[in-house]
């Protein structure tokens, strides 16, 4: 092993999950790049690392550490250096030269041992104070946590995660239980954790691991879209992950199905493994539904009032948006589905016009934010997320349950149905009353709810409520090749290409479609189209890879945004007007909405919520993000691992969003993503017109695999049972 001295030129890429680092680093003059992983680093401090030389085939010889240490500061500057980098919130350049002058060369030992004299710099007060010696604490008990967790082999980062998750009772709760890991903090699965309980003694065949790696495989089929797993597919996965007898496993799950958090459901021969939540949502969901589907006698001539709505819209409803209207008013649920273009929006705006006349209450609602925003603009009514509407307040960090409220009207309108997971819509369902009608609109033929289930087509299939099917594309849409392409692909067919709005540009390799993707948003379709960069979205089928949305944010951030304010936190850049994506739910920040007539202050960030970084605080590390549904929020620097660039999405991530311009890179990707459903969302994301750039074998492949990933829900059986005893 070798020991080097040194100065962090540059960090060139870090990855929070697990640590590992590529930096520039300065040693006796000469410039290397060290490799490793470790807790957060910074640029210009001193470190002293422990390794030995390796030579990479591509990039030559490099410095692998397996330890690293920092070099305190001994000089004022560096000392100033050292605090303004960012791992203190509020200490920018100019706070930290007032520390230094008033502590000098014992600064460091005052802010460990006697920090409370941070309160005699002028410009600090008790709030600036309160978060500075947070931060100070965190430092200094991290420090001795990783020094106990390094001897059983936990990576500096993991250790870092856990001391943000446990605080000073970190080495307590890992000795009690080390799965609880696996709930608790991002990034850590069951084999990591699994790793760390045998290094503390944990038996290879102890009911206690057995048991939460059955709960781990179960927890994921959660996380990929399934609220069961069937009992053979449970066993035979956690068989493969837990490396023990099919007996002892099934012996756990005997004593696993006592336990509250776990249920096994046997329907006819089988027999179904839940999480109790999911049963406990489908069974609920099963039935409000139909409890709350009851039939309506209106006293309404509904063919005049009709034509009344025509004459004054001076629209002509098809027959079909006729019978939506009609067969919503008998019926306590009703659904409306249909592809882009055939009229769902006006068959709204139509219908919401009737139960207005006949006095109702009407609340309009969508999953996201800008699914909520087009609904409102569509239809000329407030609407509001589903989180809004609900006021949603999670009980604890797994995000699972709701509290229900009343929500106090006669008619409830949800679109984008196709992305309601099982969780929101018993949450839902919990805040409606008997006598409330439930109008779910929605294209079931677009990718499900990321969440678990398959709420829609559940619905739909189970052939129990009333439903209008909108298939004719009208006049003003026959034009738009988007549409009709749409259409096209949703039935298996080419699409037609080369057209004004919708067209390929074809493209062998990756590198030349990266640089076709660069041209486009900075040069030709802003001079053929007079189309602004900020109107284009780039909707990529994967995040990793050289067309995945790591690489093209990075590119795209680098070519679009010239501001010279930025910020560089958690191995990320972010700069002022950059476009951002929220990229988990966050309850606790704050978020004020105001304009000129209110101002209202609330709290919630979540997931898939797009902005743009509105006012950057380079001192302080501060961001402030104004969103698309106008609330605004300020990120402190500990906040900022939850946003990522949004020039580039992937196509899951932009369900309910629309664009004027939508560019598709197309090259190869895993199976799994080269499918209908897939191309047929991302170009529904389009308004005004869809570039696909890349192999026209590929986009071919995606539209000839009609085949959707099993997603194991029993929502449908369960509505037909629960119909059978209202019955």
């Amino acid at each position: 092993m070798i020991n080097i001295d040194g100065i962090v030129e540059k960090i060139i890429f870090r990855n929070d999950e697990n640590g590992y680092t590529v930096a520039k680093f300065l040693s006796e003059d000469e410039s290397i790049v060290v490799v490793g992983s470790c807790f957060e680093i910074f640029e210009d401090r001193s470190y002293k690392l422990k390794g030995d030389f390796t030579y990479h085939k591509k990039f030559g010889q490099q410095f692998a550490f397996t330890s690293i240490e920092e070099i305190l500061p001994n000089s004022k500057e560096a000392l100033i250096k050292y605090l303004s980098n960012g791992m203190i919130p509020f200490v920018g350049e100019k706070v930290a030269r007032k520390i230094v002058e008033e502590f000098g060369e014992n600064t460091l030992e005052i802010l460990e041992k006697n920090p409370q004299r941070l309160l005699s710099i002028e410009g600090i007060g008790r709030k600036k104070y309160k978060k500075i010696y947070e931060a100070l604490e965190k430092n200094l008990n991290a420090r001795k946590i990783l020094l106990y967790f390094s001897s059983y082999n936990i990576s500096p980062n993991l250790a870092l995660k856990i001391y943000k998750e446990y605080g000073d009772k970190s080495i307590d709760v890992i000795k009690e239980n080390p799965y609880v890991l696996i709930e608790d903090i991002g990034g850590i699965g069951f084999k990591k954790a699994d790793q760390i309980a045998l290094s503390f003694g944990i038996k290879k065949d102890s009911e206690e691991r057995i048991i939460q790696g059955l709960k781990y495989v179960l927890s994921r089929a959660n996380l990929n879209g399934h609220t069961y797993l069937p009992l053979d597919i449970l066993v035979k996965n956690a068989n493969k992950l837990l490396e023990i007898s099919i007996d002892d496993l099934e012996n756990s799950l005997r004593g696993l199905s006592f336990s509250k958090d776990f249920y096994v459901d046997k329907v006819g021969g089988d027999y179904l493994c839940y999480y109790a939540p999911y049963l406990r949502a489908e069974n609920y969901i099963a039935g409000k539904l139909n409890e709350i589907n009851i039939t309506f006698h209106e006293d309404l001539d509904v063919n005049k009032k009709i034509e009344e709505i025509e004459e004054t819209r001076n629209i002509k409803l098809a027959n079909g948006q006729r019978q939506a209207i009609k067969k919503s008013l008998d019926h306590g649920v009703f659904l409306i589905t249909g592809g882009p273009g055939t009229g769902k929006t006006t068959a709204l705006k139509a219908l919401i016009d009737v139960y207005e006349f006949m006095g109702k209450k009407i609340k309009l609602a969508a999953p996201t934010g800008r699914a909520a925003k087009r609904m409102k603009e569509s239809t000329g009514h407030d609407a509001l997320t589903l989180h809004k509407l609900l006021e949603i307040n999670f009980t604890d960090s797994k995000d699972i349950y709701y509290d229900p409220i009343d929500l106090e009207c006669d008619v409830l309108i949800v679109d984008e149905m196709s992305m309601v997971d099982i969780m929101l819509m018993e949450t839902l369902l919990r805040s409606l009353e008997k006598g409330v009608r439930l109008i779910l609109v929605g294209d079931p033929d677009q990718l499900p709810s990321v969440g678990a289930g398959n709420v829609l087509r559940d619905i739909i299939d189970s052939k129990l409520f009333s439903q209008v099917n909108l298939v004719e594309i009208f006049r003003q849409k026959e034009e738009s090749m988007i549409i009709k392409n749409a259409h096209l692909i949703n039935k298996g067919e080419r699409p037609i290409l080369n057209n004004n709005d919708f067209f390929l540009i074809s493209e062998q390799g990756e590198n030349k479609g990266l640089e076709i993707i660069k041209d486009l948003l900075s040069k030709r379709l802003g001079e053929y189209y007079g189309i602004d960069s900020s109107d284009i979205q780039v909707l990529s089928p994967m995040k990793k890879g050289l067309l995945g949305t790591f690489n093209l944010n990075k590119v795209l951030q680098e070519l679009l945004n010239k501001s010279q304010e930025k910020i560089e936190v958690f191995g990320k850049t972010f700069k002022l007007y950059d476009r951002v994506i929220q990229m988990k739910n966050n309850y606790d920040l704050e978020a004020i909405i105001e304009n000129d007539f209110y101002k209202e202050t609330t709290k919630g960030v979540f997931n898939g919520d797009l902005g743009y970084i509105s006012s950057i605080d380079v001192e302080e590390k501060i961001l402030e993000v104004t969103f698309d549904d106008a609330k605004k929020v300020k990120y402190l620097p500990e906040d900022l691992d939850q946003l990522e660039l949004s020039y580039a999405m992937t196509i899951h991530k932009s369900q309910g969003s629309e664009f004027p311009v939508v560019v598709i890179p197309l090259f190869w990707a895993p199976p799994m993503l080269l499918t209908r459903n897939l191309i047929y969302t991302a170009i529904t994301r389009a308004s005004k017109l869809v570039v696909l750039v890349g192999k026209y074998e590929y986009l071919m492949k995606m539209i000839e695999n009609n085949k959707t990933r099993i997603r194991y829900s029993n929502l449908k059986n369960k509505l037909i049972e629960a119909n059978e005893k209202v019955i």
